[in-house]
């Protein structure tokens, strides 16, 4: 799963997968599967999250 924060509302469609996914705009990050992340990048409703480092990870589960 990859995350993103979604500027306007985003139908991701895969034909191959016969699937078909609805994303509402939030200000915080989503997560969904990377094909519908890219799609939405290329449509312009998507910015993609940094992932966080090792380091940073870490520092998450300690606290």
């Amino acid at each position: 799963m990859v995350k993103a924060v979604f500027h306007k509302r985003f139908d991701a469609t895969d034909p191959k997968k016969g699937t078909s996914i609805r994303v509402q705009a939030s200000p915080d990050p989503q997560d969904f599967p990377a094909w519908v992340i890219d799609k939405a990048e290329a449509a312009g409703a998507a910015t993609r999250e940094a992932p966080k480092t090792a380091a940073k990870a870490a520092q998450s589960e300690d606290k």
